[in-house]
């Protein structure tokens, strides 16, 4: 679980993730960067963002709140470029 606490949110940009926004990632799924962040990443100093991962022992439940908040399409957005 990945929750966008502060700043800006850049690695996310274009996702529909920002800031209060909180995502899941199923247990061994692993990922590198997105299509187009390191090439974006090439000479920038520093970065104004802030995310808190919790990795958990056991699967987390999704309540009817978290359903409520789907953000439809975000996981298609892990293999096309996000917006520069």
């Amino acid at each position: 679980m990945i929750f966008y606490a502060g700043g800006n949110d850049a690695a996310r940009r274009g996702s529909g993730i920002g800031q209060g926004s909180v995502s899941l990632h199923p247990g061994g799924h692993t990922h590198g960067p997105h299509p187009g962040a390191y090439e974006r990443s090439i000479g920038v100093e520093a970065v104004d963002e802030l995310a808190v991962m919790v990795d958990t022992f056991a699967p987390l439940g999704l309540g009817e709140g978290g359903r409520a908040a789907l953000a439809e399409g975000y996981g298609r957005t892990w293999s096309t470029p996000l917006e520069s």
